[in-house]
């Protein structure tokens, strides 16, 4: 019997992605997943309804099934 690899599926915002890497860093999933620049964007973790800001862009995470992330923008805001 074939040994498939464990699928993680989480989200990003309302976005469901899957992986089947048990580890991700916060520059792989802005990059590859949520295809935005870590110049422009912060990772966020939801966690029990707070946001972990994980701003360590090249520290793995334990990936689980069911992980919501959100994406704050970094860019400035102008007031005109």
């Amino acid at each position: 019997m074939e040994n498939k690899p464990e699928k993680f599926v989480f989200f990003i915002g309302k976005v469901k992605h899957e992986t089947d890497k048990a580890e991700l860093t916060p520059r792989e999933i802005l990059t590859q997943f949520a295809q935005v620049s870590p110049d422009n964007f912060t990772l966020a973790l939801k966690n029990q309804g707070n946001f972990d800001e994980l701003t360590n862009l090249d520290v793995p995470i334990q990936m689980k099934d069911g992980m919501h992330f959100v994406l704050f923008d970094k860019t400035p805001t102008t007031v005109s």
